[in-house]
């Protein structure tokens, strides 16, 4: 048998409707949308998505996943029900989303599932997820099929369509995943494309505890970009210069000394004492939560579109008793988040949370003296401050360096091709002729795929008759050009300069652009700016490169290379024309 492939090219069309239910507006195209209570009129969709239907304000909950899925499982059973009564043979399917898909909040999950009599064995429970799919049945989207729980992670693979599925439950599987708004499309189907005029029928279910939920579900990435592969002009293929590479055989501080720096910084800023009762006061004062309930903020409500979310105000308070057995994981996503910020280990970094804030043990570096259960709660409450406080460590500069810095190095060459966002609205577009690929235009440094400071630099580059090429480096990855860096804590990260620069004369500038001011206010959001700069200083220095940090301000470019300053009204930073 032969197969033949036959593209959309192939046709001599005139024209290509291309259809979306995520469809992202291209200006190089007509663009139409179908308004959403259109398509709610046609009874291709829900009347309106209820968000935490049946849960109470300062609800106490033992258990998310008991709560929300016994939840979920009676509003089920009332649509089954109400189908039936009806004459219609359909099996509303409940989603179960799981961010992560982490082993052991599945295996909780489906626990609880079997105590509600509800298995793969009985052919009830389905698992989609990348790497791990069970009791997928071939008729699994079909109105009558069996399975009335699908376990699934993130979005499920773009065209699935099942119109059974009524009832999504978002679990948490820690604080900060966002929510895809694809998923609720795939809830917000009618069954039969038609209305019941039953709001039981007529409108789907969400159930979750995810704080994060309404900015994520709206956090809606703007993607009005297209991304361009460019390729690089021959003159820049010989180019090289030397990178730097973490050297992963050289440690950071040890887990005493982190403990130390930590304790020395919030005593500093909270004015602490060795009276842990003193000190549980101003931690209040600055607004710590103290206590041994879990608190968390459930959003609800009912919405006709689903970017009223985003309007809403309706939040119910809910309380968890702290119980040390079932909170183990939520500690650990808490402990998780903290980790991230100072590159130690989770294990370690639960050990230095204790020795400040946990009764028991040595009385060395004790700031608060928490028992167990109001320990936990104090952390998973206080994850974010927390994680602010060692973040701001971490942008502390080290006036001892006890650890030498000798990072590997490597010969970076500017790639041959490249993949560059691209928009495809740009105004009056011209080439930019200084740039190192083909076929780079001021479409490449607009405002939406820019900063400020970014596109200001490139047109003031092609403004310069000295300028032989500019190369814009990419953020992260081994092909890219990087230096080593180092934080308050010592650990090694990498810094990728966001400009090489070749000038006629042959001199190499190296350039980094940050957020600069606006009306008086510090638009910088890099809290390590400062570690950053004098790495760079001292790389320049070693490798005798021209070098600086570029930021704005007023539309007009000022460049500092000698001492770091933030305030940019500061000697240090001067015009970019007077040095560069």
């Amino acid at each position: 048998m032969n197969i033949i492939f036959i593209t959309i090219s192939s046709f001599a069309s005139k024209n290509i409707v291309r259809v979306s239910a995520t469809a992202i507006e291209n200006k190089r195209y007509e663009f139409f949308e179908i308004d959403e209570v259109d398509v709610i009129d046609a009874g291709l969709i829900t009347k309106a998505l209820y968000v935490n239907e049946g849960v109470a304000d300062n609800t106490e909950i033992t258990d998310d996943y008991d709560y929300l899925l016994d939840l979920a499982d009676a509003k089920r059973k009332a649509i089954a029900g109400r189908y039936k009564e009806i004459g219609k043979n359909i099996r509303p399917l409940v989603l179960i989303q799981f961010p992560n898909g982490q082993p052991e909040t599945i295996a909780a999950v489906e626990q609880k599932l079997e105590s509600m009599g509800y298995t793969y064995d009985n052919g009830m429970v389905s698992k989609w997820m990348s790497e791990d799919k069970k009791d997928l049945p071939d008729n699994l989207t079909e109105n009558d099929a069996i399975p009335v729980f699908l376990l699934m992670k993130q979005a499920i693979s773009t065209g699935w369509d099942c119109p059974r599925a009524k009832i999504l439950v978002k679990l948490r599987e820690g604080m900060s995943e966002s929510f895809e708004i694809q998923t609720i499309g795939r809830i917000r189907r009618m069954p039969e494309a038609k209305h019941y005029e039953d709001d039981l029928l007529d409108f789907c279910y969400v159930y979750t505890f995810d704080e994060k939920y309404k900015a994520g579900l709206l956090s809606n990435m703007d993607k009005a970009y297209e991304t361009r592969r460019l390729f690089l002009m021959e003159k820049c293929k010989t180019f090289t210069l030397e990178k730097e590479i973490r050297d992963l055989d050289v440690g950071s501080l040890g887990e005493r000394n982190v403990l130390n720096k930590i304790y020395d910084a919030l005593v500093r800023k909270y004015n602490l004492s060795t009276s842990t009762t003193d000190n549980k006061l101003r931690f209040m004062a600055a607004g710590y939560q103290f206590g041994d309930e879990i608190i968390g903020h459930a959003l609800y409500g009912e919405y006709v579109r689903t970017d009223m979310v985003a309007e809403s105000t309706t939040y119910y308070t809910t309380r968890k008793l702290v119980n040390t057995h079932k909170l183990g994981i939520e500690l650990l996503h808490s402990v998780d988040a903290i980790k991230s910020t100072i590159g130690m280990q989770s294990a370690k970094v639960k050990t230095i949370l204790e020795r400040l804030f946990r009764r028991g043990g040595s009385s060395y570096k004790k700031l608060l003296l928490l028992d167990t259960s109001k320990f936990y709660a104090f952390i998973i409450n206080n994850e974010h401050r927390l994680k602010e406080e060692f973040r701001e460590v971490t942008a502390g500069m080290n006036t001892q360096m006890t650890l030498p810095l000798n990072p590997k190095k490597s010969i970076f060459h500017i790639p041959e091709q490249d993949f560059y966002k691209y928009d495809p609205g740009v105004k009056n577009e011209v080439e930019y002729l200084t740039n190192t690929y083909h076929d780079y235009t001021s479409g490449y440094a607009t405002s939406l795929v820019r900063s400020t400071s970014e596109m200001l630099f490139e047109q003031f580059c092609e403004s310069r008759d000295d300028i032989e090429w500019v190369y814009k480096n990419g953020d992260t990855g081994q092909q890219y050009f990087s230096i080593v860096y180092r934080d308050g804590l010592q650990n090694q990260w990498l810094f990728y300069a966001d400009y090489i620069i070749m000038k006629k004369d042959g001199t190499v500038w190296v350039i980094e652009t940050k957020g600069g001011e606006t009306k008086g206010k510090d638009k910088n959001i890099d809290i390590q700016i400062e570690n950053k700069f004098n790495a760079f200083k001292n790389y320049a220095a070693e490798h005798s490169l021209h070098w600086g940090f570029v930021r704005d301000k007023d539309n007009q470019l000022y460049i500092n290379n000698t001492e770091f300053a933030h305030d940019m009204s500061d000697d240090h930073w001067v015009p970019l024309s007077q040095e560069f």
